[in-house]
């Protein structure tokens, strides 16, 4: 088969993503060598040592531009990290099979480009060898490329037959350009992952901080604050966070796949320090006014029976306010960042339910005293303002 036009530009993308690229064909080894370095999986000025069996069945090495039999030093050379030069390694299905065989295949299977003549076996073999390094993907079109292409952690098929059958991706465009978009959409909806993952913790970060300061005051937030918070900010925010698309362009590095990674843990801990340095300030700021007196509420005098009575009061309101700003900034937090996904202004649905619920929020804080405030027991007024403005006549 001829090389397609765009399979360079697809393999320097690749190569450009942080990824190793290989070759396992079953031609020959000088026709996989040719191919490899018009389609950029190594340099044309590269010097290529090819590996293969004599018919007395030992290896040698020799230097396929010069057609010369290189000494196994300047392989061990390559393997050791002591060579010089743009050097790439190629070995054929009988000098696989051989390392294999005497147990030194892993010394040889991260510095060899091209394993050429390889059987089906050998190839579920090649693609097992490079899994135990690292997430290995394997792409092909052929019925020879079945058993790698399940075996592989990715296998994508660039055919409609009887790959795409057992392979878990498959494309009807036989372009290698379908790795990168595979690629692409993969470390989108990883980091996505991470980034639904990160809001839950932040959300149950901010619900622990609620509870505690609610405990240590002995007050709660509303029935109508509780009812927004777990029913519209938490439910539908984190459906929102999901939305962001993917990446035009394959990214350069690789998202974490740590869950405790130093990238996780500095940023969870990073916007809990944050949210809790917001909290106590707000708290500080009311202690600091002169008509606040502390300890005034007494919670004891409160019926059981109406616990929603436990927000009138200061300590409720500011602890309410400010923890349901952060539980609607937690999703966007997390919606940041452009290597991986779009950036954060191209998730339309959670930008709008943003700045809804940013909107909301702040007519309940900043507005004069109105309906909508009154709906959370918020910034609500007298019992006299709800029995002028409002025709409202509470209990208490």
């Amino acid at each position: 088969n001829l090389l397609k036009p765009d399979t360079p530009e697809a393999i320097a993308k690749l190569k450009d993503g942080s990824t190793r690229t290989i070759m396992i064909t079953g031609d020959t080894a000088l026709t996989g060598v040719f191919i490899a370095k018009g389609a950029g999986l190594m340099n044309e000025s590269a010097t290529v040592y090819l590996g293969d069996l004599t018919k007395s069945g030992e290896l040698y090495w020799t230097d396929v531009d010069r057609e010369e039999v290189v000494s196994q030093s300047v392989i061990d050379a390559i393997i050791d990290g002591r060579a010089d030069g743009d050097v790439e390694l190629a070995m054929t299905g009988k000098a696989y099979n051989y390392l294999e065989d005497v147990g030194l295949i892993r010394q040889y299977v991260l510095f060899t480009r091209v394993f050429a003549r390889m059987l089906p076996n050998d190839k579920v073999s090649c693609v097992q060898l490079h899994m135990e390094r690292g997430i290995a993907a394997m792409c092909g079109d052929g019925g020879n490329d079945c058993g790698a292409l399940r075996a592989a952690h990715v296998g994508l098929a660039l055919s409609d037959a009887e790959a795409s059958i057992v392979s878990p991706f498959s494309s009807s465009d036989r372009s290698i350009n379908s790795c990168v978009e595979l690629m692409i959409q993969g470390r989108s909806a990883l980091a996505t992952s991470f980034a639904g993952y990160l809001y839950l913790i932040l959300y149950g970060q901010t619900m622990t901080f609620l509870k505690i300061f609610s405990f240590y005051f002995s007050n709660t937030a509303s029935s109508n604050t509780w009812i927004w918070i777990d029913a519209f900010i938490n439910t539908i925010m984190s459906i929102c966070v999901a939305y962001s698309g993917p990446a035009a362009k394959l990214s350069k590095h690789r998202p974490t796949a740590r869950i405790l990674g130093p990238q996780v843990l500095a940023t969870a801990l990073g916007t809990v320090s944050i949210n809790f340095a917001f909290l106590a300030g707000a708290f500080g700021w009311l202690y600091s006014k002169d008509w606040f007196r502390c300890n005034e509420f007494d919670s004891s005098t409160t019926d059981i029976a109406k616990w929603w009575l436990l927000s009138d009061n200061y300590e409720a309101s500011i602890l309410a306010i400010v923890c349901l700003f952060q539980f609607v900034n937690n999703a966007m937090v997390v919606n940041f960042g452009f290597h991986f996904r779009r950036r954060w202004y191209r998730n339309y649905a959670l930008v709008f339910l943003w700045a809804v619920y940013v909107a909301i929020i702040s007519i309940v804080l900043l507005a004069p005293t109105n309906w909508l405030g009154c709906r959370f027991r918020l910034n609500c007024g007298s019992k006299s303002v709800l029995a002028s403005e409002f025709d409202l006549h509470p209990s208490f």
